[in-house]
């Protein structure tokens, strides 16, 4: 088929093949050029074979190319996009805009191509310049991943108010519940929503990830309502949380005093007293004690939290027979002539006179706090605003201190045994929610290894819980400034005795910074 043909030459179409046959010499090649660019179906190829055949005018054949289709149609690998180019003029695609519609079309069905079709990008004249995509599908949407929310327990940070005539000793310390009272929820992972390619098939979506909401089965209560577990509180009590799952502890609440009507308490949970402990009385608990008096305690025997914290609004007035014990901290506006024993720190508002104090750490306000006679022992740091008097009695204060290396080492072993136990964790989960999938359908044995596989699973959970613990205590005595620290944070003054490690120093003068140990040395700054 002819396609062009002058004095010189003529274009020649066969089986999408270009040839060009030369009938005289002089026919320049830039000329050649522009009559390309009118006619975007032709494509050269085989520039020399072009060259030649201008220059030697055989009358011969010349395959120099091919011949483009009118429309040229690309599917993209994923399926996801077509792209279509025009290979005519402007002029011609302008005069026949519903024909080369049409044409477009019926090549885009022998694709298959089915979905996503732009129409009004066929209308567009840039489709004679450039590739423009006439067809999109669309991505899936991935489901979302459920959500776990839990109830949020008070920050045990003390606070001192200044509020006219008085000063406040005060925290948010223990989180009461109510049988119904919301505690969690976990809202389910959503399917997602499928896509489709341009040629209409059909692209699934991931399904959102599920996660567990841990919470103790006996005090707590998972309440389908539609696309929610909603948790409430089978009882009254306190919300803690243990081994990672959210539960409702036992809660006694004294209105009054502990004293004579009472009796000694001993209680498996955890104690509010609203009055206060009347002298030579005791409390004992299991979890955190919490005496709410603003007059404090005087003369009373002992307060011992076995695992938790101890809270004395008012302080103690211990007239040299208190002693208070807690597995975990003890916060107290101020202590007189008493014993304190906490795991990890005492964190004393306004003054500790004359008392026997024993910790991880010792705080006290830094702008109020002191420290006046007695003894202190901490491991890690001792804080305070003053230490000793003017009256310059005999104050010590003893860090026992620690050795910076072997501790960042046992912190190392230690994330290494938390990551192997996360992943037990996460294996553990996994099989479990294989069995939640089909738990309607299992039988006797299949529920037995079941339960086997939540214990193994709860055990884990434990596990991680008391590890992470752990963890934040290693991580707090890295805090620490040195291997072991006094700071004194207005001033101390003479007759006070400092000792870190094997160090000891004795003041002679009034003094402000802070003490640390470092290997063989204590430094001032």
């Amino acid at each position: 088929m002819t396609i062009i043909k002058n004095d010189y030459f003529e274009l020649i179409e066969e089986q999408e093949k270009l040839f060009i046959k030369v009938f005289k010499p002089g026919y320049l090649i830039q000329d050649f050029n522009k009559l390309l660019q009118s006619n975007s179906r032709l494509e050269i190829n085989k520039f020399m074979n072009l060259r030649k055949a201008l220059e030697e005018a055989q009358k011969e054949n010349v395959e120099i190319g091919q011949l483009r289709p009118i429309a040229t149609i690309k599917v993209s690998r994923d399926k996801m996009q077509v792209k279509v180019r025009l290979n005519e003029t402007v002029d011609n695609f302008l005069n026949d805009v519903k024909g080369y519609k049409s044409l477009i079309i019926e090549l885009l069905r022998e694709k298959q191509v089915k979905d996503g079709i732009k129409m009004d990008v066929l209308d567009d004249p840039n489709i004679i310049i450039k590739e423009l995509v006439v067809a999109e599908g669309f991505e899936p949407t991935n489901g979302d991943d459920a959500k776990v929310l839990y109830f949020e327990p008070s920050v045990r940070k003390p606070t001192i108010r200044e509020d006219g005539n008085a000063d406040y000793y005060d925290m948010n310390f223990i989180d009461e519940v109510k049988k119904g009272d919301w505690l969690g929820e976990k809202i389910d992972p959503t399917d997602g929503l499928a896509g489709r390619n341009v040629l209409g098939e059909i692209l699934y979506p991931k399904k959102g990830k599920d996660r567990r909401i841990n919470y103790d089965k006996k005090s707590v209560e998972a309440i389908r309502q539609g696309n929610k577990i909603i948790l409430r509180a089978k009882v009254d009590g306190v919300i803690k949380f243990v081994d990672g799952k959210v539960t409702v502890g036992n809660h006694l609440t004294i209105q009054g005093d502990v004293g004579v009507e009472t009796g000694n308490i001993d209680f498996d949970g955890s104690v509010e007293v609203r009055g206060t402990i009347q002298a030579g009385f005791s409390v004992f608990a299991t979890s955190d004690v919490s005496i709410l008096s603003e007059l404090g305690i005087r003369g009373a025997k002992e307060i011992h939290s076995r695992n938790g914290d101890v809270f004395i609004k008012g302080g103690i007035f211990g007239q040299g027979k208190t002693h208070i014990k807690a597995k975990r901290h003890i916060f107290l506006k101020h202590a007189n002539e008493c014993i304190l024993e906490a795991g990890e720190d005492i964190n004393i508002g306004y003054y500790a006179i004359g008392s026997h104090l024993k910790a991880m750490n010792v705080l006290t306000d830094a702008k109020k706090g002191k420290i006046i006679g007695g003894h202190i022992q901490a491991r890690g740091k001792v804080v305070s605003a003053f230490i000793g008097n003017r009256m310059e009695r005999k104050t010590s204060v003893n860090v026992e201190g620690f050795d910076r290396n072997a501790v960042k080492q046992e912190l190392n072993d230690l994330l290494l045994h938390y990551k192997k136990l996360v992943h037990e964790v996460d294996v553990a989960k996994r099989q479990l929610e294989i069995f939640e999938n089909f738990l309607k359908q299992l039988d006797a044995d299949q529920r037995i290894e079941y339960d086997k596989h939540v214990a193994k699973y709860e055990d884990l959970l434990t596990q991680v819980a008391n590890i992470e613990g752990y963890r934040k205590g290693l991580v707090r005595m890295l805090e620490t400034k040195g291997e072991g620290q006094i700071s004194i944070m207005q001033d101390a003054y003479p007759e006070v005795m400092l000792g870190i490690k094997d160090l000891k120093k004795r003041l002679h003068s009034n003094t402000r910074g802070t003490f640390f140990a470092q290997g063989k040395e204590m430094h001032f700054e």
